[in-house]
């Protein structure tokens, strides 16, 4: 076997370990920090998104009564007795229609809707949403699907099929006829309550590590770093040092000078393993002297 390390050594050992594994902890708990945060912001979208497109399909349609540049989509047109016109919107215009308002002026989130059985070209889903979609048919337990990609963290909450939304994505017999004249009878029909019609796709900025864990030092968080060496250096200075004097002082009194002087705590006031060891050592000590004395003694005899 080897030598054996100093205490002092298995001490800074022990403590470059314990210090590790805090900032291994710290780290993990960070990272799981900001996913949480993402993942309940991404959600809060999603969770609006769902209720304004649930409004929607309740109310069948809605009718507007002028289309805003830009968005000119609609599905069904009715004459105004002024001479105007009502344009009518489905649940699938209307949403997408609200995320292509809302992104523009986004700062943070950014959603869209789509299905892996969609109508508009430009509902294509992604590699993500694919991979979502497919999650929320494999398990039909699964509330959310989220993945990192780069600086980007995205998120995904299914939608799945009402009562109400059979109307238009039920039996195509069924559907009022400007549903037909606009899809077709092939696309995004035969679908029953409870599948997933598609998902709500949510993207956010990550935020990365390194802004997390500036956010956290503030004076709060240096004065506990400030305290936590400040106890272990007491500790070092009550513990490491003590024994390592002692050592010395044991070693010294070995080697016959007994006049080393033990600086300690009587035991009967102390309750420090130390002060014994240290009193142990010195009784130790005074039963040298004793004996050195008598056999000085002696051999004047």
């Amino acid at each position: 076997m080897g030598r054996k390390m100093s205490i002092p050594l298995k001490f800074l050992a022990v403590f470059t370990l314990t210090m590790l594994l805090t900032a291994g902890a710290f780290v993990t708990t960070l990272s799981s920090l900001r996913t949480y945060t993402a993942r309940h912001e991404a959600g809060a979208v999603a969770d609006q998104v769902i209720a304004f497109r649930a409004w929607v399909a309740q109310t069948g349609m809605v009718w507007v009564r002028k289309l805003i540049p830009g968005y000119h989509d609609f599905l069904a047109r009715e004459n105004a007795a002024d001479g105007g016109a009502f344009y009518g919107k489905n649940p699938a215009l209307a949403t997408r229609e609200l995320a292509m308002i809302a992104n523009k002026e986004a700062t943070r989130a950014v959603f869209r809707v789509t299905s892996d059985d969609y109508r508009q070209e430009d509902n294509i889903p992604d590699e993500f949403e694919v991979s979502a979609i497919k999650a929320f048919k494999d398990d039909k337990l699964l509330d959310f699907f989220e993945r990192y990609e780069g600086g980007t963290y995205r998120y995904a909450r299914p939608i799945l099929v009402q009562q109400e939304c059979l109307k238009c994505h039920g039996d195509p017999e069924d559907a009022p006829p400007a549903v037909i004249a606009k899809y077709g009878s092939e696309k995004a029909f035969g679908y029953k309550v409870g599948q997933v019609r598609g998902v709500v796709s949510v993207s956010l900025p990550a935020v990365g590590i390194r802004e997390v864990i500036r956010s956290l030092v503030n004076p709060w968080t240096v004065s506990l770093i400030f305290i936590i060496l400040a106890v272990n250096l007491l500790f070092i200075y009550s513990v490491v040092i003590r024994l390592v004097r002692l050592t010395r002082s044991a070693e010294a009194i070995a080697a016959g000078k007994l006049e080393t002087e033990l600086i300690y705590s009587n035991p009967s006031e102390s309750n420090d393993e130390l002060d014994h060891l240290y009193h142990a050592t010195n009784l130790l000590k005074r039963s040298l002297i004793i004996l050195f004395k008598r056999l000085d003694q002696q051999g004047r005899d």
